[in-house]
């Protein structure tokens, strides 16, 4: 009989994505990699973070901080070139 509900069990779901999250709001099934839960696991240490949704929230601020470079906007311009007798040039 034991061996019955065993087999009916899915191994290695550790969640019900059935189930709501404690703050109500309905769960996603993911699917993630070895390596990349364990990437999630170092930064949800490193941070000290209790959950993996923490974690996310944090990987998605660090990723809007950074600015998207502008290098390369204009790749029609030549270099700058100064004119000899610019109006502007502070003397040295």
């Amino acid at each position: 009989m034991q061996d019955a509900k065993m087999k009916n069990k899915h191994e290695g779901r550790s969640i019900d994505v059935q189930k709501p999250a404690p703050n109500g709001e309905a769960r996603a099934p993911v699917q993630f990699s070895k390596l990349a839960k364990d990437k999630l696991d170092h930064v949800k240490q490193a941070e000290n973070l209790t959950t993996y949704n923490d974690v996310v929230d944090f990987l998605y601020r660090m990723w809007r901080r950074n600015e998207p470079s502008m290098a390369g906007a204009f790749p029609g311009i030549g270099p700058f070139a100064r004119e000899d007798d610019d109006p502007n040039r502070v003397p040295y």
